[in-house]
């Protein structure tokens, strides 16, 4: 069975991100999206065959986004990167906790595509943004590689 190109489109934006008022589109992968309930183990005196577990942190991971670059979803991402280094480099406030991003699962069972689920991270910054690697020999789709760092979800 062969995909026709409209599947394929719809697969590669599978992942639809906003950051703040930036409608960053659909993106391809969506890694790192999870989160780990860290504790800790403390025996108890007297008591042989069982401990106590105490909750210590919740950690969540980075998010990487990857898609193929392209001039308007790539120019937005830069426009974002840029307003938040100007924020970054002007603060005087330490207040300042970063924004709200939204990342929504899409169905692409058909041509109609709709939200599956949707997470809200809190206090978002990026963390770094990767261009291709450009060979001229290359016959590789060029993409880009967005990292946000985030205070949670749940």
């Amino acid at each position: 069975m062969t995909m026709t190109h409209d599947a394929k489109m719809a697969l590669n934006s599978r992942f639809h991100v906003a950051v703040g008022d930036f409608e960053l589109g659909g993106w391809a992968s969506c890694r790192g999206l999870a989160v780990t309930f860290e504790n800790e183990s403390l025996a108890v005196g007297g008591c042989y065959d069982e401990s106590w577990v105490l909750p210590t942190r919740i950690t969540y991971p980075t998010i990487t986004l990857v898609r193929a670059i392209t001039p308007d979803g790539t120019r937005t991402v830069h426009d974002w990167l840029r307003r938040m280094q100007r924020e970054w480099m002007n603060s005087d406030d330490d207040r300042d906790r970063g924004t709200t991003a939204t990342i929504k699962l899409m169905d692409t069972s058909n041509k109609l595509s709709k939200p599956v689920f949707e997470w809200t991270l809190r206090s978002v910054y990026p963390k770094s943004w990767k261009g291709p690697d450009m060979d001229a020999t290359s016959t590789g789709v060029a993409t880009e590689t967005l990292e946000l760092i985030h205070q949670g979800f749940l």
